[in-house]
């Protein structure tokens, strides 16, 4: 006998539309930042006050915080003044680190039981258990944060890595407003 065959599999849905992404829930995002785990407040930290993507944050290394004093995060492909919280949540969690894997010889920044006794970096499910909602909403949640604030195209791509065609998508609806406050002299 034959499988009963569907009839909407050929009709037309057209295509997604990709609005303006909404804000987050902050409640979540401020429990996540006052954890006692010093990894959860760092890497929510740093996703919520610096938009990093999920792999950048699994591939820190040690030597991206050389200039944590001076409040510098050095990516590949941009260095990124540090918000205080963040310098503050990364000392914290340096200094647990540090006495939790004193020996270690893994470079990278975020270490586990496991990485510990390894080079590799931690995996994609530690981290994701680390953050308190998907990181690609706070990473947009962030981004519409500094797109209201400024709405300064070039800005964005530059302070999160970003395509022109990419930040345009976060910038245009906040250009007319912070346009005619400027105007404005608000």
């Amino acid at each position: 006998m034959c499988a009963p065959s569907n009839p909407a599999v050929h009709l037309r849905v057209g295509t997604l539309h990709r609005g303006i992404p909404l804000p987050a829930d902050l409640d979540p995002i401020r429990e996540a930042l006052t954890s006692p785990d010093p990894s959860r407040a760092a890497v929510t930290a740093l996703l919520a006050f610096h938009a990093l993507r999920t792999t950048e944050i699994r591939t820190l290394t040690l030597d991206s915080l050389r200039d944590l004093d001076e409040s510098l995060l050095h990516l590949p492909d941009r260095t990124v003044l540090l918000a205080d919280p963040v310098r503050i949540r990364l000392s914290a969690y340096l200094a647990h680190r540090t006495a939790t894997w004193p020996r270690t010889a893994n470079p990278h920044l975020f270490l586990t039981r496991r990485t510990a006794i390894s080079t590799t970096p931690v995996s994609r499910p530690w981290l994701y258990r680390r953050y308190p909602s998907s990181s690609h909403l706070l990473r947009a949640d962030r981004l519409v944060d500094e797109a209201q604030a400024a709405g300064d195209t070039r800005m964005i791509c530059e302070l999160f890595g970003l395509t022109f065609k990419a930040a345009v998508r976060y910038t245009r609806p906040y250009a007319a407003a912070v346009a005619s406050s400027s105007v404005l002299g608000c």
